[in-house]
């Protein structure tokens, strides 16, 4: 058997081809998994986007070695990384980046984790991320946890990588997994997907579950494939939900309809509009049809007042099921514990941490909260209608829109900046299984993703 494989930009169905011919063992491909993270992330030069190693990892690969059947199914074997505050009732931990749940080890998995299990995935780990989803304080780096410290690109040393996703999107850029889980509360998947020339897909709302995952809001969170490529995630997704959809490997986009966010063209820069208008006319090229359109927008705080009204409760509720033994038990022992420690835990704070719980600006009432959602189903009900003779709709960046209507939304990397940082679109649509057969097609047409060349390490 050979002992070396090239991980470099593998997909899943090569990987699963591979175990299924046992070509490789599970162990090697692991242990070569396991080699790439020590070389490239750790180390003061490292990326420093993996949290923890699951300790059984190799175990866990010589346990589905040894029951390899002649058909394993797509995810059989294949290493993944979760995000950390994603729960898993084994070796590792689930903290959210935190120094205050640093130890926490939750008594069961999450509801996806169960299925990863099931389906035979190799949990590698857990990704650093920005600490409690960027729901501790203002100012704190896109990526930085007190329990992990900060992320780094792979792209540029000291280049942002976006968060609070960042720890699994940087590291499936680097090739150090062959998936990652991230979670998206607003913008956590698509901004880190974007950032990091990966493909980040956030389910529509109620696709995939969240019980298990230390929440910020239980109406805006979502859990979320981060991949290489947009099948790669339609394989991930149809295998851990529970409502698969059909997908064709369809690259014809003759008749296809795609909205393009004006707004957001006309608020770019030069190189911006440039490399936009360069992927529209590949689409256009291959026979779509380009409906230029305006996207409503909605003030921000609607969705920050629906976090600052809901974190205490959504987390409170999930302390409460860990080990009664705990030391943790709600959002109070967690603020008190950070300030007995606050030189290693409040680097930047956690103004929005004790104003969640104490109300210490004074600005939040029942009253906001209700009105705060009480505009998402006619806004909902207006993307519906906009999005009705669309299949997709391109609004290049994040749009705080998609966390609040809970539209499916999914990035595509196409080609480098100036600079050597990734440029990608974001697409959205009303439907999952629209959105991810017509990704399909535009990344055929119009995706370039660059591998990083690790510049600056």
């Amino acid at each position: 058997m050979a002992t070396q494989i090239n991980l470099n930009e593998i997909t899943i169905t090569e990987l699963n081809k591979i175990i299924k011919d046992k070509t490789f063992s599970i162990k090697e491909i692991v242990s070569q998994y396991l080699e790439q993270i020590d070389f490239f992330d750790k180390g003061s030069k490292g990326l420093n986007s993996i949290l923890e190693i699951n300790p059984d990892a190799i175990t866990i690969a010589e346990e589905l070695d040894a029951r390899n059947k002649n058909d394993p199914g797509l995810l059989y074997g294949i290493p993944i990384l979760l995000k950390d505050n994603i729960n898993t009732a084994d070796n590792l931990h689930t903290s959210a980046g935190s120094l205050a749940l640093a130890d926490s080890s939750p008594v069961t998995d999450a509801e996806i984790v169960k299925i990863l299990r099931k389906k035979g995935v190799v949990i590698l780990g857990k990704t650093n991320m920005t600490e409690f989803a960027n729901y501790m304080t203002k100012g704190m780096p896109n990526g930085y946890s007190s329990k992990g410290g900060i992320v780094k690109s792979p792209y540029i040393l000291g280049e942002s990588p976006a968060g609070s996703s960042t720890g699994s999107g940087s590291a499936v850029a680097a090739n150090l997994c062959a998936a990652a889980l991230g979670t998206d509360t607003s913008g956590s998947i698509i901004s880190p997907g974007l950032k990091n020339g990966i493909v980040g897909y956030r389910p529509g709302r109620g696709a995939l579950s969240i019980k298990g995952i230390i929440p910020v809001s239980f109406t805006l969170d979502m859990v979320g494939p981060m991949t290489r490529t947009v099948k790669d995630a339609i394989i991930i997704f149809n295998e851990i939900s529970a409502n698969k959809i059909y997908f064709t490997e369809n690259t014809s986009l003759k008749g296809t309809v795609i909205g393009i966010d004006q707004s957001a063209i006309d608020n770019m820069s030069q190189e911006e509009k440039k490399k936009s208008n360069s992927v529209l006319d590949k689409l256009k090229k291959a026979g779509a049809i380009l409906k230029r359109m305006p996207l409503k927008t909605i003030p921000n705080e609607k969705i920050e007042n629906i976090k600052k009204y809901e974190f205490k409760y959504a987390m409170n509720q999930y302390l409460a099921e860990l080990p009664p033994d705990y030391k943790i038990k709600n959002l109070k022992d967690i603020i008190e514990f950070n300030n007995l420690h606050k030189e290693k835990t409040l680097k930047y704070g956690q103004i929005l941490l004790e104003d969640a719980l104490y109300n210490t600006s004074g600005e939040m009432t029942e009253s906001i909260y209700l009105d705060a959602l009480k505009n998402i189903e006619p806004t909902k009900r207006y993307m519906e209608n906009q999005l009705k003779d669309v299949n997709v709709c391109i609004v290049f960046k994040d749009h705080p829109i998609i966390q609040y209507t809970g539209l499916p939304a999914i990035t595509i990397p196409c080609g480098l900046y100036n600079d050597g940082t990734p440029f990608g679109i974001n697409l959205i649509a009303q439907t999952d299984e629209e959105l991810l057969n017509t990704a399909y097609a535009i990344e055929q047409i119009a995706g370039r993703r660059v591998k990083p060349k690790f510049i600056g390490y």
